[in-house]
């Protein structure tokens, strides 16, 4: 039979030192194997090493005979993890936290649905599936983080440290868990430092000291090679000892027991020696415990792998290996996005200021209007629709920018301070999936709210004006020609798709930010310095200022791009000028180009995920 999880030789290093070295172990199905070592030894990090977070210097790792290496999203579809601290979107209820990552591991929205349930009710949250996670108590998230390892039934378990904060009915229920995993035939690899808890669900052993393991093996054969204390229990306990040591043994005091090594000596005539210096009440051989392994640990030898199943079933295939990771990263993005309140609402603000701004554009020109028949002005404009569009998008469009700014900069940063990534870099996905999953729903984003914009500002600047020619009006009520509908309703257009390529590359820009601060705060900071820092060196670029990703975006105190220059137009300036017209395209694709790049060398250096 394939072992579930062969590690061989792994070395991995976070600095100079070595943080792992040699580490060798073996899993077969239906094994529940506990990985014992302090904390600081370096079992986390192997357990990173294994689900493909990490790469090693050297070694191998194979899952079910897919080598992780070559194929991390294969191994990965085919094991659950609880690493380290489970986090999930606090927003958000336990239902839909996991509903979301099973989307992601590829379950079709009925399946999902199905494991959600079951995974809830195995850990015991059912109850609380519909609660916000924020509402949860430690131990209740930590059974949330055991149920999304559950999630499309793997093969493979890895779970690390999973009795952290979890009550004693709680990690009862867990041992009874994973007895039923192992029993179907299910792998499961449980790393701890808490010895006590270990007991009775493990039938194989490793020891991890100081990055390297000391020893592994299946548990009756490490307990076979350390002698077994007996236990003396009797009065007087000072009679008792003297009888002993009269045969050469040596005992020591545990409390109101003694615990005698009888060595070579045969139980029976200890016991009557025992029987005859006074009150007997137990003489029985102690158990060897985990500790007493761990302890005792250089002194055993390990056993060969095994290479018979240890179980009776084979273990059943992941309910989903799906391809297409690309896809799925995408989408479970755009479900995140949409589990925010917040999503819709900053969505809307352009949309309502612009909306504003055309009604206090009709106000004015009423108002000039008005001062012209009173005679208190010569002439006025009448007012046109499209020079009152293109005023609104002058006044939203810096506010979508600043939206789509923050998103992008929240993006990665977020996950990070609510510790979500790890969850989704544990599915069956590479970190570029990830991070152009995130780009595209950041453009999906921001292509919905300039759409969402644009609907609104035309709308409105149709129903206050209608797109017609703007005229001048005097106070003789003669009518003047400024700017012909026909030549200005294509530059309206032409400025608003002009739009789109910028504030994909502002999104671009906030998602580098959010991958190199690492905190919300310090990303958007980041995300906010990259845009406009340029502009304190404008003077100087002269020329080459195109360059400046500020410079294809209206900004309040200057508008140098196509909005500006068609805003001119439609007022009927015939020296308007575009003067980044060759940059257009080129400099909103450099940055986000570059942004991407700068992006995807940040998430593939983190290594605390």
């Amino acid at each position: 039979m394939t072992a579930a999880l062969q590690l061989r030789d792994l070395h991995f290093a976070y600095g100079k030192g070595a943080s792992i070295r040699g580490v060798s172990l073996t899993l077969m199905p239906g094994d529940c194997y506990g990985f014992l070592g302090h904390n600081g030894a370096g079992k986390t990090t192997v357990l990173r090493l294994s689900l493909g977070l990490l790469r090693p210097r050297r070694g191998s790792v194979q899952v079910f005979g897919i080598d992780a290496l070559r194929d991390p999203c294969g191994a990965r579809a085919r094991i659950g993890a609880l690493v380290e601290r489970p986090g999930f979107h606090l927003h958000a209820t336990a239902r839909q936290n996991l509903r979301a990552l099973a989307r992601l591991q590829g379950l079709p929205h009925r399946l999902a649905t199905a494991e959600c349930s079951r995974v809830l009710e195995h850990t015991g949250l059912a109850a609380a599936s519909d609660r916000r996670v924020g509402t949860f108590s430690l131990g209740m998230r930590q059974r949330l983080g055991v149920a999304q390892a559950l999630l499309g039934a793997p093969p493979l378990l890895l779970l690390d440290e999973p009795t952290n904060g979890l009550d004693p009915e709680g990690i009862a229920d867990l041992r009874e868990l994973l007895r039923q995993l192992t029993q179907n035939g299910t792998a499961v690899l449980v790393s701890s430092h808490q010895l006590a808890e270990l007991e009775g669900v493990c039938n194989r052993i490793g020891v991890l000291r100081e990055g390297a393991v000391v020893v592994e093996g299946d548990l009756a054969h490490l307990r076979a090679q350390l002698h077994s204390h007996h236990v003396v229990q009797g009065t007087p306990l000072t009679a008792l000892e003297q009888a002993l040591q009269q045969h050469g043994i040596a005992a020591q005091r545990d409390g109101e027991r003694l615990l005698a090594d009888l060595g070579p000596h045969a139980p029976g005539p200890i016991v009557r020696a025992l029987a005859s210096a006074g009150d007997l009440h137990a003489f029985a051989p102690a158990p060897v415990t985990l500790e007493a392994i761990y302890l005792g640990a250089d002194r055993l030898q390990s056993q060969p792998a095994p290479t018979a199943p240890t179980c009776e079933r084979s273990p059943s295939p992941p309910l989903s290996t799906a391809h297409l990771p690309l896809a799925r990263a995408f989408l479970h993005e755009l479900r995140l996005l949409r589990l925010h309140r917040s999503t819709p609402l900053l969505l809307a603000i352009p949309s309502g200021l612009a909306v504003w701004s055309v009604f206090t554009y009709h106000h004015k020109v009423t108002a000039n209007l008005a001062r012209v028949k009173a005679g208190d002005l010569f002439s006025a404009d009448a007012g046109s629709g499209h020079l009152a569009a293109m005023h609104a998008l002058q006044s939203a469009t810096p506010v979508l920018a600043l939206c789509v700014l923050w998103f992008g900069s929240q993006s990665i940063a977020a996950d990070l301070s609510g510790e979500t990534l790890r969850n989704t870099l544990q599915r069956s996905v590479r970190r570029s999936d990830v991070l152009l999953g995130k780009f595209a729903a950041l453009a999906t984003l921001a292509l919905f709210g300039w759409a969402l914009l644009l609907a609104a500002t035309l709308v409105t600047a149709g129903a206050q004006f209608g797109f017609t020619d703007l005229e001048e009006v005097t106070r003789t009520g003669d009518r003047q020609l400024m700017a012909s509908a026909r030549d200005v309703a294509p530059q309206l257009w032409s400025a608003g798709l002009h739009l789109i390529l910028p504030l994909l590359a502002v999104a671009a820009t906030g998602l580098a930010a959010s991958t190199l601060a690492k905190r919300p705060a310090r990303a958007l900071l980041l995300a906010v310095l990259a845009v406009l820092v340029g502009e304190a060196f404008r003077d100087r670029l002269r020329d080459h200022a195109g360059w400046l990703l500020s410079s294809h975006l209206p900004l309040g105190m200057r508008d140098d791009s196509v909005l500006g220059y068609a805003t001119a137009v439609a007022r009927g300036a015939a020296d308007a000028l575009w003067q980044f017209r060759e940059q257009a395209l080129l400099a909103p694709l450099a940055w986000l180009a570059g942004a991407l790049l700068l992006a995807n060398l940040a998430l593939r250096r983190l290594r605390s995920q």
